[in-house]
C-alpha cells in the first residue's frame, strides 16, 4: 500500500511537471519563435538564436548548478537563503560578462536588442532556472506547474506587446519576470535573511561551483548548434539546424520536469541502490530512446511542414540525425541525475571535461569543414558517447549497494 501511494505521488508530480513544461515550450515553439521569424527573417532569427543560446547556456549552467547544488546539500544540512542569494550576485556579473562578449563577437548586431537588455535577460533567465528549486525543495509540484504556466502566459503577453516594443528581448523578459514574481510572493527562497552567510557557506559554494562548471562544459555542446554554427557557417545555417532539431529539443526539454521530480524523490529515498537496479533503469531508457527518436522524426515532418513550410525541403534530410542526437542528450541528463544521487559532485565535473574535450577535438572541426551535416553527425555521436560514459561510471560508482543520503565516496 505504501509503495503504491509513493508511486501514485511520483506519477502525479511527474504529470504536473511535464504538462507545465509542455505548455511553456508549446507557447515558445508554436507561437513566439515562428512569429519572430516572420518579423526578423531567417538571418535575423539566426542572430537572435545566437544570443538565446548564450542565455540558455548561462542559465542552464549557473542557474541549474545553484539549483541542483542546493538540492544536493539539502540532504546533508538545512540550506539558508543567504548563501544562495550571494551566489546570484556573482551570477549577475557572469550574465553581464556573457552578454558583453556575445555582443562584441557579433559586432553589436543583435536583431534590435540592446546590450543592457541582453544583460538583464540572461540574468533573469538564470535566476528563473534556479528559482524552481522552491518547489522541488518542498515537493510542491502543483506550485511548479503554476510557475511554468505563468512563465508561458508571460511569453504570450510579451509576444502581443512586441508590436509596441519591437524588441524580442521584451517577450522573454515578460515570461521570466512573471515566474519570479510568483516565487517572490508565494515562496520562501527570496524571503527572510536575504544575504547573511551560514556556517555551511564554503561547502555550499564548492558544490554549486563544481556543478555549475560541469553544466557549463556539458551544456555548451547542446547550444553549439546556435553559437558555433552561426559564427562558422552563417546565421541561416544556425536557423536551419534549429528548425531541424526543434521537435527533438522539445522532447529533451521534458528532462527538466522528469529530472526535477526524480531529484526531489531521490533526496528522500533511504533504500538501497544496486547495479541490477541501475541496469534496469538503463534498459528502460534505451527503449525510451528508440520510441522518442521515432516520434521526434515523424513529428518533425508534420511540425516543420505546418510551421516552417518554406524551410521544410531544406531541412528534412537532417531530421533523423538532429532529433536522435537531442534524444540522447535528454537521456544522458536523466542518467546523470540518478548517478549524482550516489556519486560525488566531482563525478559530473569529470564527465563535463571529457564531454567538452570530445566536442573540441571531434565536433568543432566537423562543423567548420562540413557545416550543417558536420553538426548533425558530430552532435549525435558525442551524445551517444556521453550516455555510454555516464552509464560506465555509474556502474563503477555502484561497486556495492549504496544506502542513505549524500553518498560521497569516490569512484
Amino acid at each position: 500500500m505504501e509503495k503504491n501511494r509513493k508511486w501514485k505521488r511520483f506519477t502525479g508530480d511527474l504529470i504536473y511537471g511535464i504538462v507545465s513544461l509542455v505548455v511553456m515550450n508549446m507557447v515558445l515553439s508554436l507561437g513566439v519563435y515562428p512569429y519572430l521569424q516572420r518579423q526578423l527573417g531567417e538571418e535575423g532569427q539566426g542572430r537572435m538564436l545566437f544570443f538565446t543560446a548564450i542565455m540558455g547556456l548561462v542559465a542552464s549552467a549557473a542557474g541549474s548548478g545553484i539549483n541542483y547544488g542546493r538540492m544536493k546539500m539539502s540532504t546533508r544540512h538545512r540550506t539558508e537563503n543567504g548563501d544562495y542569494n550571494l551566489f546570484l550576485i556573482v551570477l549577475a556579473a557572469v550574465s553581464c560578462l556573457a552578454a558583453l562578449i556575445g555582443y562584441i563577437v557579433r559586432g553589436g548586431e543583435a536583431s534590435g536588442a540592446t546590450l543592457p537588455g541582453l544583460m538583464l535577460l540572461i540574468f533573469a533567465t538564470a535566476v528563473r532556472y534556479y528559482a524552481d528549486v522552491e518547489f522541488r525543495l518542498y515537493m510542491n509540484y502543483r506550485g511548479f506547474f503554476f510557475y511554468y504556466l505563468l512563465i508561458a502566459a508571460g511569453y504570450a503577453v510579451g509576444a502581443f506587446l512586441y508590436r509596441f516594443t519591437a524588441s524580442w528581448v521584451s517577450i522573454f523578459l515578460c515570461g521570466e519576470f512573471a515566474g519570479l514574481i510568483y516565487v517572490a510572493c508565494a515562496g520562501h527562497i527570496f524571503r527572510g535573511r536575504l544575504f547573511p552567510k551560514s556556517s555551511h557557506f564554503g561547502e555550499d559554494a564548492r558544490t554549486c561551483a563544481s556543478l555549475s562548471m560541469a553544466y557549463l562544459l556539458s551544456d555548451f555542446v547542446s547550444y553549439a548548434d546556435r553559437m558555433v554554427l552561426s559564427v562558422a557557417a552563417g546565421d541561416r545555417a544556425s536557423d536551419y539546424f534549429y528548425i531541424a532539431s526543434l521537435v527533438g529539443k522539445m522532447t529533451s526539454l521534458l528532462s527538466t520536469p522528469l529530472n526535477g521530480v526524480i531529484t526531489g524523490h531521490l533526496t528522500r529515498y533511504q533504500g538501497g541502490f544496486t547495479r541490477k537496479m541501475f541496469a534496469r533503469i538503463l534498459g528502460l531508457l534505451c527503449l525510451l530512446a528508440v520510441l522518442l527518436s521515432a516520434a521526434s522524426i515523424v513529428g518533425s515532418h508534420l511540425f516543420v511542414w505546418l510551421f516552417y513550410r518554406e524551410q521544410y525541403e531544406s531541412v528534412k534530410a537532417l531530421f533523423i540525425l538532429a532529433n536522435t542526437g537531442q534524444v540522447f542528450f535528454f537521456l544522458s541528463n536523466t542518467v546523470m541525475v540518478i548517478v549524482l544521487r550516489f556519486a560525488p559532485a566531482r563525478f559530473q565535473l569529470l564527465l563535463g571535461v571529457l564531454y567538452a574535450g570530445l566536442f573540441i577535438v571531434g565536433v568543432l572541426p566537423a562543423i567548420w569543414f562540413f557545416g550543417l551535416w558536420g553538426a548533425a553527425w558530430g552532435l549525435l555521436a558525442i551524445n551517444v558517447v556521453k550516455f555510454g560514459l555516464i552509464s560506465y561510471f555509474g556502474f563503477r560508482a555502484l561497486k556495492e549497494p549504496v544506502r542513505g543520503a549524500g553518498a560521497d565516496d569516490g569512484l
